[in-house]
């Protein structure tokens, strides 16, 4: 990108930069970071204490501070609930971010992974290495991101063909696109499961959303992609930004455009199937936070970015201790709690004429 143009063009366009909050970003973004990290911290510490067991804060704060193992309540903390909530902050990061860098470069506020299809390709590929894991009696447990990777890839590719628009166009197609092979692949996923053995089919659960089996291992697998690949996608805002006003606009900044697509797709796409192939899918969270973000910081994604995937994180944080704790000890699948949260705004923002 040519960022003299760039810095030249906001520079003489003063009611753009007042308008979009060009002026005071870096004073918000050390803001938004005070207050992400707190508000995340605060709600962790929060809900350690939910649970079937009730562990009293006293007795959380010893064993934090101590890391005493000298009770039981040391493993439910550190092996149990711990490693659940970092899962659910990663996931959170993870999809906010994903979604709305996708709703960006697509310019519409429709797009999240799992609309377009993304989370069921991820989920379809998992499902296809768990069951070869099966058969062949190998581990194949490391090897699940590559698998949901490739099935995420495989389904933007089936989305972009069968909308057959390019990507610098409409996005309404791709979007319808999204939605169909999301039903083909979890239909796929279904005639898996029908064909499997008997311990397949707790996937059926897994699939729904879970972060029960969340470990410390698997914690270890999905960290660094979920957290490069932001970055990476942070690292594209200014792109971001320029697109938002036009593609042509874009284009006499310098930016090139579908490699800009292209990036973050594959990104994206890395970035999700990480996720998926330990969580399964967690639909929506991708579409209401950046939606609610962008609301509440306004559209510059150098701000919105970030605020999204705090946003994102303590979103998931609270659904999945809603999901183990409403009606305990019977667990909520968790993305059960983000589709009834997710569901009626996506039928709001479509009665409001989005395209």
């Amino acid at each position: 990108m040519d960022w003299k143009n760039y810095m030249k063009y906001f520079t003489n366009n003063q009611n753009l930069k007042v308008n979009m909050g060009y002026t005071s970003w870096r004073k918000k973004i050390r803001v938004i970071f005070f207050l992400g990290i707190l508000g995340i911290l605060g709600t962790s510490l929060l809900c350690l204490n939910f649970g079937v067991v009730s562990i009293q804060p006293r007795v959380i704060f010893s064993i934090l501070s101590h890391r005493s193992a000298e009770s039981t309540n040391y493993l439910i903390i550190w092996q149990l609930r711990i490693p659940r909530i970092i899962m659910a902050i990663l996931a959170g990061i993870a999809l906010s971010t994903v979604g709305a860098a996708f709703q960006g470069i697509l310019r519409n506020p429709l797009a999240d992974p799992y609309i377009l299809g993304v989370s069921a390709g991820a989920a379809l590929g998992a499902c296809i290495g768990i069951a070869l894991e099966y058969i062949s009696g190998y581990y194949l447990t490391f090897y699940l991101p590559l698998f949901s990777f490739l099935g995420a890839i495989f389904s933007l590719f089936l989305v972009y063909k069968s909308s057959k628009v390019s990507l610098s166009e409409g996005s309404s197609g791709l979007l319808l696109g999204g939605v169909a092979i999301t039903f083909l692949f979890s239909a796929l996923i279904t005639i898996l499961l029908a064909f499997s053995k008997s311990e397949l089919h707790s996937m059926l659960f897994w699939l729904m959303g879970d972060l029960s089996t969340a470990s410390w291992n698997k914690i270890s697998i999905i960290v660094l992609p979920v957290l490069l690949g932001c970055f990476l996608i942070f690292f594209s805002s200014l792109d971001l930004n320029a697109l938002a006003l036009g593609e042509e606009e874009a284009l006499h900044l310098g930016v090139n455009t579908s490699k800009l697509r292209v990036r973050i797709f594959i990104t994206g796409s890395l970035i999700i199937a990480s996720v998926v192939s330990f969580t399964g899918i967690i639909g929506f969270v991708g579409l209401i936070i950046p939606h609610i973000t962008r609301l509440l910081v306004g559209p510059d994604h150098r701000i919105m970015l970030p605020a999204s995937a705090f946003l994102g994180a303590i979103f998931l944080i609270l659904c999945d201790t809603l999901a183990r704790f409403i009606i305990a000890p019977t667990e909520i699948p968790i993305g059960a709690i983000t589709a009834s949260i997710g569901a009626p705004l996506f039928i709001y923002l479509l009665k409001r004429g989005y395209q």
